[in-house]
């Protein structure tokens, strides 16, 4: 089987897994629970249906693949927010933190990616708009993914409840988000000629990350509580937990004024 014909085959599969995907989430409850989540697999579901339908390489194809792209950027940032949102709903003060963090590192990381670009968008690249989109999305998906990883650590080192699902999906996610930044930062240095080779690994990592979604994220995830973490003595944990609320009024106040 030729590359351009696995690459059609592996694509017609995600859809498929993530249209099992969607049903698994409603089936199970899970799309009242991260609604982002679901409306992200939703819009996947609709743009691969439309570029699998659309000729790969015309430009057709490449104006929607551009369209779409800043619509899956903000999919991927709602999705982050909404998953350390639930873990912090008792922190009110420091999930405002994080989100302005999150702001932050996104923004700084898209306008040093795109200032980068500036003499290359001079030159004579075949394609410079999908270079100047791939570098963006670079910036984006490794700044999320750097986050999740780091506010993670975070979690684990107080003693804050995480469901299951929680755990599991930041950690599918990271591996996603470093999915794709890998793949962009290809496309941009190589070039062209790595397309098809990367576009392959993509989707066959993509697959993989969706059907770890659907054998992973189950009902009863969202209720246990992982134990993963260090076995703090009852003093310990106690004053973790003044210094986490403490923290929480300081920055709560600070919201206030």
């Amino acid at each position: 089987m030729q590359s351009a014909e696995l690459l059609h085959a592996w694509r017609l599969a995600n859809i498929a897994l993530q249209a099992w995907l969607l049903l698994c989430l409603l089936r199970r409850r899970l799309h009242r629970v991260r609604p982002f989540f679901f409306g992200y697999g939703v819009f996947v579901l609709a743009r691969g249906t439309a570029l699998i339908i659309l000729p790969y390489g015309r430009n057709a194809y490449g104006w929607t693949y551009v369209a779409t792209e800043p619509i899956a950027w903000l999919f991927y940032v709602l999705i982050v927010v909404e998953l350390y949102s639930a873990a912090l709903s008792s922190y009110r003060g420091i999930a405002a933190l994080s989100r302005w963090l999150l702001g932050v590192i996104v923004a700084a990381a898209l306008m040093l990616s795109l200032a980068s670009l500036i003499p290359d968008l001079s030159s004579s690249h075949p394609f410079p708009i999908i270079h100047a989109v791939t570098a963006a999305g670079r910036a984006i998906c490794t700044s999320l993914a750097l986050f999740l990883l780091g506010i993670t650590v975070f979690f684990l080192s107080y003693p804050i409840p995480l469901s299951r699902n929680t755990i599991i999906h930041s950690a599918i996610c990271s591996v996603y988000f470093l999915t794709l930044a890998a793949a962009y930062f290809v496309h941009n240095v190589v070039g062209p000629s790595s397309w098809a080779l990367v576009n392959l690994a993509l989707v066959v990592i993509t697959g993989a990350t969706l059907l770890a979604w659907i054998l992973f994220l189950r009902p009863e995830g969202e209720r246990v509580i992982v134990e993963h973490r260090p076995q703090w003595s009852p003093e310990t944990e106690e004053e973790l937990l003044n210094r986490l609320n403490a923290l929480n009024s300081v920055l709560a106040r600070s919201l206030r004024k």
